[in-house]
């Protein structure tokens, strides 16, 4: 009877682990670049020389640009300006990857949807670069935000395509010395229309920022949402009492559903939704906290 009983309990196990294991791969799944209704995805190889990949889904026209390890940019965070080749050793003693993802999308002025870094402190040197797909090994054993479902889709875009491929685009360099400074200014200037994301053009909502003291965190932040298709009407100083003690919040003028445009400044930026009305857009970014993660 034990016998009988020990069985009964070893399937019940079994099957309670694998109804588990199919719930948490079907829901990565769902979530994966396969079900994404963006239609682009931008990626980010780090590595001696990093590619930023973007890849229009279900098309054709696909950009890509190379950067040197000794170009320097401004790390959002208040870190100040830093080698390329040594961010992902800052990342690394930080234990923070975002850095990563706010740093070269502020240089493309897109949002960074994926991003793949070594696992280790590695220091990267050289003012070599030049666009190289990603191996297999990229795709799949570099760290990354990317779940399995995610690289495998990702395997898949890059399978059988070339660097011919891809249209490559330029970031314009600020040579002083033996510094190289990229200039993401001028980028978001030369490029702004490139990223667009379409389905943000087509439900056409306006953005207002609002910060409480730093001015170039709002306006990096605006670079992004405008290169992604949103526009942003209006940035403004935030009279409003303790702002800068309140977390980051994305607020829509809607009794409904949420856009899709609202939902994805507010998962990019790390802000909660809520619904209010603006004075001059739909949507109205208060930065609160969050400034400080891209000053």
């Amino acid at each position: 009877m034990n016998t009988i009983h020990h069985k009964l309990a070893l399937y019940v196990g079994i099957f309670f682990c694998l109804f588990v294991f199919l719930y948490i791969c079907l829901r990565l799944l769902i979530s994966s670049a396969f079900f994404s209704p963006s239609n682009r995805i931008n990626v980010l190889f780090y590595s001696e020389v990093p590619v930023y990949f973007s890849l229009e889904k279900n098309g054709e026209v696909h950009y890509t640009t190379s950067f040197q390890a000794e170009g320097r940019v401004a790390v959002p965070g208040g870190y100040g300006v830093y080698r390329l080749g040594a961010l992902g050793k800052l990342a690394y003693l930080e234990k923070n990857p975002e850095l990563l993802n706010r740093s070269f999308s502020r240089i493309t002025g897109s949002m960074l949807n994926y991003y793949f870094y070594p696992r280790t402190d590695t220091i990267f040197y050289g003012k070599k670069d030049g666009v190289h797909l990603p191996s297999i090994g990229d795709i799949f054993l570099l760290e990354s935000n990317a779940n399995v479902f995610d690289r495998l889709y990702l395997w898949l875009q890059f399978i059988g395509k070339r660097t011919t491929d891809f249209h490559e685009i330029h970031i314009k360099k600020i040579v002083t010395g033996d510094d190289i400074l990229l200039s993401d200014t001028t980028f978001a200037e030369q490029y702004l229309g490139y990223f667009y994301q379409k389905r943000f053009r087509k439900e056409n909502k306006t953005v207002q920022i609002l910060y409480s003291s730093s001015y170039m965190a709002a306006k990096n932040i605006s670079r992004i949402i405008d290169g992604e298709g949103i526009r942003v009407v209006d940035i403004d100083i935030d009279q409003g009492p303790k702002l800068k003690t309140k977390s980051c919040i994305v607020m829509e003028n809607t009794t409904g559903r949420y856009s899709y445009a609202a939902e994805k400044i507010a998962s990019f930026f790390q802000c909660s939704l809520a619904r209010g009305k603006g004075r001059v857009s739909d949507i109205v970014v208060e930065l609160g906290e969050g400034e400080k993660l891209w000053e």
